[in-house]
């Protein structure tokens, strides 16, 4: 299955294709209101991919859509290159079978590739500590909104740079300025 994929950074002309999957895989594994607030916050990223700031990435088998996740900037007063990991969706006719881990992996050594600093997540600890991630407190490196589930805040090094004291808040790209997703 792996060896099977291919990754690629994702095109505005995908953003409806983006927005199925996400609707499909986050109305499975949660409920449809969650698909809904996930696959229009998906297809909002997707419509407003950079390179720069907002950065997509894909994996198909062959040609179809089987994961994609979004990396976002983070931004603080220091100048320090934080980004965020988030949402992530694979195709729920193949998890478990490492979609998710190679796409995520990938997504960590482009930024690693990019010269970032400091990769940041928002979700289930236990799944993300596979990869390095550790558990932060938003004292040392706030999110942009409060966080309704504080332990789910995770950061993973991707330079050999000390993290300074970031502030007291942080910035995000403008599809994720709703407190709601926090």
């Amino acid at each position: 299955m792996k060896s099977n994929l291919s990754f690629n950074l994702s095109k505005v002309n995908q953003a409806k294709a983006i927005k199925s999957l996400f609707g499909k895989v986050f109305s499975k594994s949660a409920d449809q209101k969650e698909g809904k607030i996930v696959s229009h916050l998906a297809f909002k990223l997707a419509r407003s991919v950079n390179g720069k700031k907002i950065i997509g990435i894909t994996a198909k088998i062959k040609d179809k859509l089987v994961a994609c996740v979004f990396l976002t900037q983070l931004t603080f007063k220091q100048n320090y290159k934080v980004f965020l990991l988030a949402p992530v969706a694979v195709d729920t006719s193949i998890q478990k079978k490492g979609v998710g881990k190679s796409i995520i992996n990938y997504s960590i050594d482009y930024l690693k590739q990019n010269n970032m600093d400091l990769l940041m997540t928002y979700g289930d600890p236990s799944y993300y500590k596979r990869f390095g991630f550790k558990n932060t407190k938003v004292t040392k490196i706030p999110a942009p909104f409060k966080l309704s589930q504080p332990i789910g805040w995770l950061m993973l090094k991707l330079s050999r740079k000390k993290i300074p004291n970031l502030g007291k808040s942080a910035s995000c790209v403008l599809p994720f300025r709703n407190k709601k997703l926090w």
